[in-house]
Parts: structure tokens; sequence; C-alpha cells
């Protein structure tokens, strides 16, 4: 029985590998990236799959600067609210479903870029 759990989460792992694009096997290879494993409840795989999607953005957001570059960066993207709404999620802030696409791109660059300035204010004080 043990053997069959292995055997399924192995060949679960090698089709994940094998969707792997030049990319992102160049960042596993030079240590950019790496694979982590969580063991988590089969109904929240949706949810965390979700969150995986939107973790791009969040990165993206977090190398930026100034609250400008974030809106530029928006304003590029043209993403939808329940992106947006998403991307919240995976950065852990919380938001009213009422929110407007602008006040949501608000919460966004004050979690990310809004946080970094505040918190480097303080330092350099």
């Amino acid at each position: 029985m043990i053997n069959h759990v292995l055997i399924k989460q192995l060949e679960l792992f090698l089709t994940f590998l094998k969707k792997l694009n030049a990319q992102d096997l160049y960042e596993l290879e030079h240590g950019i990236s790496k694979i982590g494993f969580v063991m988590q409840p089969a109904n929240e795989v949706y949810a965390y799959t979700e969150t995986k999607a939107y973790t791009h953005y969040v990165q993206e957001l977090q190398l930026m600067t100034t609250r400008e570059q974030c809106m530029e960066y928006f304003d590029k993207l043209n993403l939808q609210k329940k992106d947006l709404e998403s991307i919240l999620k995976c950065l852990g802030v919380p938001f009213n479903k009422k929110d407007n696409k602008s006040k949501l791109q608000g919460r966004i660059i004050e979690s990310t870029v809004g946080k970094k300035l505040r918190d480097e204010a303080i330092i350099n004080k």
C-alpha cells in the first residue's frame, strides 16, 4: 500500500516537471527557484493552484520601488477585479468585495511598495 502511494506521488511530480518551461528549468538549475512540497487537504488544491497563478504578479510588484511603477504595471496589465482580489488573497491582505478596481489596486500597492517604503523610512530615521 505504501509503495503504491509513493509511486503515485512520484508520477504526479514527474508530470509536473515535464510541464516546466525552459525559463523554469533554468531558474531551478541556477538556484533562482526551488520546488517545495506542501501536504494539504485535497479540497484545498484548487485554492492553492489559484493562488500559485497569481504569485508571479506579487513577485513582480515586490521588485518595484515606487508607487508610480506599480500603477504603470497595472495599466499595462489591465487586470480584472477578480484578478486583483486574487492577488490580495495571495498577499494575505483583507479587502471588501464592494471595493472597486482602483481601491483594490491601492491596497495592493500599499501592501507591497508602500510597506517597503515605510520600512525604509523607519530604518533610515
